[in-house]
């Protein structure tokens, strides 16, 4: 089993940035985080991608990382209580 660093730093950093850049509006992940947009509170918000394209982006990561379920499951947590794009249009 992988611990919470690897899944972070591999896993969900690659899952947030192919949220944000298919969200609308799109954007760099990388670039968020560099420019201090991601200190913001509610800063997610602004970003719109629907939560079942969420769900399949968070399942391709997981299988290409072959996760156990206890690892799929932290992924999870972390990016559904993390900072994902907003699954409701304005």
């Amino acid at each position: 089993m992988r611990n919470n660093k690897y899944l972070w730093e591999n896993i969900c950093m690659n899952i947030y940035r192919q949220m944000y850049k298919e969200a609308s509006p799109s954007a760099d992940f990388d670039q968020l985080m560099e420019s201090g947009v991601t200190a913001k509170e509610d800063w997610f918000m602004n970003y719109y991608l629907s939560t079942q394209r969420q769900q399949e982006i968070i399942d391709i990561w997981c299988n290409k990382y072959k996760c156990n379920s206890y690892e799929r499951k932290q992924v999870e947590k972390e990016i559904w209580l993390g900072s994902s794009p907003s699954g409701i249009k304005k």
